[in-house]
């Protein structure tokens, strides 16, 4: 069981690298430094880091630990690289994923695997899945924003609220499951969230397209 939560982002990283290996090889230092990074910081939060593991908060307080753990954090060491990187501003949005599926390829296994007293499917199936999806689909729609919206008042809004749902999802389903909502609200929720997200970034079939310009 523990192989899909170890191996579903690095699998991930390989089918989004490996058809346009030439072009995007140049930029695959950027995933090598992101997978670093996250094994220093998975490390130091091992060795010198306790946080007690919230199991009775509160619903809000639950999603918001859950939101700064798994997305403010990760956003806040992407938005290092953004501001300490030469690159042009083209290759640092369009290296969102090259960035982000290395970094939760070690992050979010060693979260899971150290915040979980019981490591239930869910964590194990479930939470993987829907960081991915969104890794994905808040990539994509990141090159909308910067490259496609930029100068347009409602799209650029647009693009942003849909970011922000996109982000605020995954944290969400696993609000409603740690706190036993019907089966049928939370897995809906996320079997929704995927099929849209897939639909909208185009993840089934033309995911490898994703860095065009």
């Amino acid at each position: 069981m523990y192989f899909f939560t170890l191996l579903l982002f690095p699998l991930a990283f390989v089918y989004y690298v490996v058809p346009r290996l030439s072009e995007l090889r140049s930029r695959l230092p950027v995933s090598l430094f992101s997978f670093c990074v996250s094994c220093f910081i998975c490390a130091f939060r091992f060795f010198f880091m306790f946080r007690a593991p919230c199991n009775e908060a509160e619903f809000a307080y639950f999603f918001v630990v859950s939101v700064l753990t798994y997305i403010v954090f990760p956003l806040f060491v992407y938005l290092c690289f953004l501001l300490f990187s030469r690159d042009s501003w083209r290759m640092k949005i369009e290296s969102f994923c090259l960035f982000m599926l290395p970094f939760y390829a070690m992050f979010l296994p060693c979260e899971i695997f150290a915040d979980t007293s019981s490591l239930a499917g869910f964590y194990l199936f479930v939470k993987p899945v829907l960081y991915l999806v969104m890794i994905v689909s808040v990539g994509c729609e990141l090159r909308t924003l910067f490259f496609v919206a930029r100068g347009k008042g409602v799209a650029v809004a647009l693009s942003t609220v849909v970011i922000l749902v996109e982000m605020s999802v995954p944290p969400l389903v696993e609000v409603l499951w740690h706190f036993s909502f019907s089966c049928a609200l939370w897995s809906s929720v996320a079997v929704g969230y995927v099929l849209i997200c897939a639909f909208r970034s185009k993840i089934v079939f033309k995911l490898r397209k994703e860095l065009q310009p």
